[in-house]
């Protein structure tokens, strides 16, 4: 839909200026603000169909802001751009309602543009079908998807070795403990690394053993994904979700359309379709 309004929140000029160059190219009416205090006051009087929003303000914080936007404005979409950040940072602006979070230094045109259009296209679409069996069932898709792609991306660097070398020691335990009880229940046994949950799929990633030199991040994963932040906010907050669903609290439409978002998003940088 052309004519969509985006609100623009930075203190620094240049900044504000080079995402109004990348923008250019759409039919967006772009309004701004340089401080916390003005990004809440036009948010709620201007109404955007999206905010761009820095972390590091004058007069009220990023995080502050966003916080305020989805007390009031909980269906607002939020992209937090920043050329500074953490994975904590990322994390907690996810799951504060943040559509997207992209750390670049400078910022890059592609990514900006390709964040503003999956969240504008979001909007856009209408949401007829958020109920909680559906999100079991896309969880439980990408996780058996995402399952694969580890064992594949591991095998591939540590060979038939992969599963002492790449798997964080508790991960293992765990999974042999939940292997050897199925076995003891007389059930179809799967191959080991079936027997995780989504929250090991973090520290599997991310796991490393200097004595061992094993850092799958640099070695094996980062080819994959855009930095250790996008990827890990986006599979905390998918695991939030899970657990919501598992303990068959209702799924908000918000939160069903990031779980639609990410999976896509995390299953294009995994190369295959969404």
């Amino acid at each position: 839909m052309a004519g969509e309004r985006i609100l623009i929140v930075d203190d620094t000029p240049d900044n504000i200026k080079l995402l109004k160059a990348f923008l250019s190219h759409g039919d967006y009416d772009i309004i701004t603000a340089a401080d916390g205090e003005e990004a809440l006051e036009k948010a709620f009087t201007e109404t955007p169909d999206l905010v761009l929003l820095d972390l590091m303000l004058p007069k009220k914080s990023g995080l502050d802001v966003l916080k305020e936007i989805k007390e009031r404005e909980p269906d607002m979409p939020v992209i937090v751009l920043t050329a500074y950040g953490s994975e904590e940072t990322a994390v907690q602006t996810m799951r504060g309602g943040a559509e997207d979070y992209l750390i670049n230094k400078p910022l890059r045109k592609d990514d900006v543009l390709n964040a503003v259009t999956k969240t504008l296209s979001k909007q856009d679409r209408p949401d007829n079908n958020y109920s909680s069996s559906r999100a079991y069932e896309l969880l439980t898709e990408f996780e058996r998807d995402l399952n694969n792609f580890i064992k594949s991306a591991l095998e591939s660097h540590y060979g038939d070795d992969w599963w002492e070398k790449g798997v964080p020691p508790y991960v293992r335990t765990k999974c042999e403990q939940r292997r050897t009880n199925a076995q003891l229940r007389k059930k179809v046994l799967m191959p080991l690394l079936y027997y995780s949950d989504f929250s090991f799929y973090v520290p599997i990633i991310l796991y490393k053993d200097e004595q061992r030199g094993i850092d799958n991040w640099r070695n094996v994963f980062e080819r994959f994904f855009v930095n250790i932040g996008w990827i890990k906010a986006r599979l905390i907050e998918l695991n939030h979700i899970r657990n919501d669903v598992a303990h068959t609290k209702p799924i908000s439409e918000l939160q069903f359309r990031k779980l639609e978002l990410f999976i896509k998003e995390i299953r294009e940088y995994m190369g295959e379709s969404g």
